[in-house]
């Protein structure tokens, strides 16, 4: 919360300005992946993205996918950030059973209080939502089913990682099954200020839903320039992980 508190909206803009030359910088370059190469928008979000994750750039963009037009992490990065945020004892593990439509998989974990946390897809479930028309659900089932469970588990149990994102299988399955169109909604980088301010109000209300206390709340709010895109997106990305924090303590 310091940088609303103490920078300017000069220094957030600034900021940005570096940041897009270092996007502009790295999407020149043909050591990251064909879908980064030449395209300074995304290396920009993915710059964003692996600050508030607090990984390697280079690493995210290796599980990182635009898919219909829709960022999605890999179901294997997925497990990797599971595995590596230390909120489990062991990391994830799987429980596979059944055969044909009947197979499930159960992705477990269990946090440091011992409290054991899982969630469970099947092919039943797959069949009944349209996953299914996916043909790899018959050509690599376990695995598919796998990737799903994973994150289930992961937005049920630790949302900061997917930080509102899906998996590439997820959003895959979901075009398949008709779930969304070919064109995903803006980024915030490209909303309008009207929309901007919607996707600010409804992660204020998350906050408050999940018990972030109203004085953190109201503090954020009280240093928000709302003629400014730049602040607004600053306002949220303070909620948002504020809302983050308070989740992963539950």
């Amino acid at each position: 919360m310091s940088a609303i508190q103490t920078a300017p909206t000069n220094s957030i803009i600034q900021e940005s300005e570096r940041i897009f030359k270092l996007a502009d910088f790295l999407s020149g370059s043909d050591i990251i992946p064909k879908h980064f190469q030449g395209k300074k928008a995304n290396c920009f979000l993915a710059l964003e993205m692996s600050n508030r994750l607090g990984i390697n750039f280079f690493e995210l963009v290796n599980g990182l996918y635009v898919v219909h037009g829709r960022p999605a992490f890999s179901g294997a990065f997925i497990i990797s950030m599971i595995n590596r945020s230390n909120l489990f004892v062991g990391g994830l593990n799987f429980d596979i059973g059944g055969e044909g439509n009947n197979i499930w998989v159960k992705a477990y974990a269990v946090k440091p209080t011992k409290v054991k946390c899982s969630a469970t897809v099947s092919m039943q479930m797959a069949i009944q939502e349209g996953w299914a028309k996916n043909t790899k659900y018959q050509t690599m089932p376990e695995q598919m089913l796998t990737y799903r469970a994973a994150s289930f588990f992961c937005r049920r149990h630790c949302p900061e990682i997917l930080m509102g994102s899906h998996t590439e299988h997820e959003i895959e399955d979901m075009k398949i099954a008709g779930e969304i169109e070919t064109v995903y909604s803006t980024p915030m980088l490209d909303m309008p200020s009207d929309a901007l301010l919607d996707n600010l109000e409804i992660t204020m209300k998350n906050a408050i839903d999940a018990g972030v206390e109203k004085e953190k709340i109201d503090d954020i709010y009280s240093k928000l320039n709302f003629d400014n895109r730049d602040s607004i997106k600053q306002g949220i990305d303070f909620l948002a992980n504020l809302l983050a924090d308070k989740r992963s303590k539950k």
